[in-house]
């Protein structure tokens, strides 16, 4: 083990409430929770770390302590403490939402048992990307296991402890897959296509999905919705998921329309897509934050913890 850095999010941040989030993956894939803390594998190079983060502060007060636990080849420790900070979204300042919401009964009821809770991001455009092809029209728990699957099938990863700990496969590795390689996820030979494809432009530099870190939010997302088959949905969701955009309202989402029926409506069951974009349509550029959260509520309420 070698200490690496100590990380301080602005507050609100709850990182208990963060791993409680995170415990209710039935089939966790990059974020793990072991022992009361948060575990990743991060890339560097063509090496390999193993990063474990503990809670050292408070809510009002945060502290993330990061470790080296496991490591392979040369790793770029600046790089390391870069990856970690994204992905936990330590810049995130969320303090003038929470406030706005506290004015409103309905975002409160919604919100309140959430705060400090900052939406954690995933290593790159390309993870969030795969991952959202994957979940596109099946159901979450059997995404997750997909997901899962395909971090096992490709292998890249650290063992400690008697646990093995998986990277994200590189854009090369899926681009040298068939679809046959990749029946296992359930998925349809469409969607598997589309994730060798994807890699393999990326992996040719044809597309460049890092690039759209520094574009506009709307540039990058008309950039991503111009590739066949990914709509709003896909787009959105993986743009929030890599760099936190909210900028939009997945009101195609099964999820949202069953979550945003039960908390802001009273009601059990779907609502159309168009009643989700009327309940969220009012708050402006809060909207697409507060879908998040009542994303988040639903995964609280509805799934029980793992581990």
């Amino acid at each position: 083990m070698m200490y690496l850095t100590t990380l301080y999010p602005k507050p609100p941040y709850h990182f208990p409430l963060l791993l409680d989030v995170l415990s209710r993956f039935a089939h966790p894939t990059m974020d793990i929770v072991q022992d009361g803390a948060y575990w990743r594998v991060v890339r560097s190079g063509s090496g390999l770390a193993l990063l474990r983060v503990q809670d050292a502060g408070s809510l009002d007060q945060p502290q993330l302590q990061v470790s080296v636990m496991a490591r392979q080849g040369e790793v770029d420790q600046g790089q390391l403490e870069r990856v970690i900070a994204h992905v936990l979204h330590v810049e995130a300042d969320r303090r003038a939402f929470i406030e706005r919401c506290r004015q409103n009964t309905d975002a409160w009821r919604v919100v309140e048992p959430l705060v400090g809770l900052v939406e954690w991001r995933t290593e790159s455009l390309y993870e969030a990307l795969m991952q959202t092809i994957i979940e596109q029209q099946i159901a979450w728990t059997a995404a997750q296991k997909a997901q899962r699957w395909l971090l096992e099938w490709v292998g890249d990863g650290l063992d400690y402890q008697g646990q093995r700990y998986y990277a994200y496969p590189t854009p090369a590795r899926l681009a040298a897959a068939t679809v046959d390689d990749l029946t296992p996820t359930r998925i349809t030979f469409k969607r598997m296509a589309l994730l060798i494809e994807l890699s393999r432009q990326v992996t040719t530099g044809e597309l460049d999905l890092e690039g759209l870190l520094h574009s506009d939010p709307q540039a990058a997302y008309q950039r991503l919705t111009r590739i066949k088959g990914i709509g709003h949905w896909t787009a959105a969701v993986a743009l929030e998921r890599a760099f936190g955009h909210k900028d939009w309202v997945a009101y195609n989402d099964v999820v949202l329309q069953n979550a945003t029926n039960r908390y802001w409506h009273g009601g059990v069951g779907r609502i159309q897509p168009e009643a989700v974009v009327a309940t969220f349509e009012p708050f402006g550029a809060d909207a697409g934050l507060l879908a998040h959260y009542t994303m988040i509520r639903w995964v609280v309420d509805q799934y029980a913890r793992h581990g």
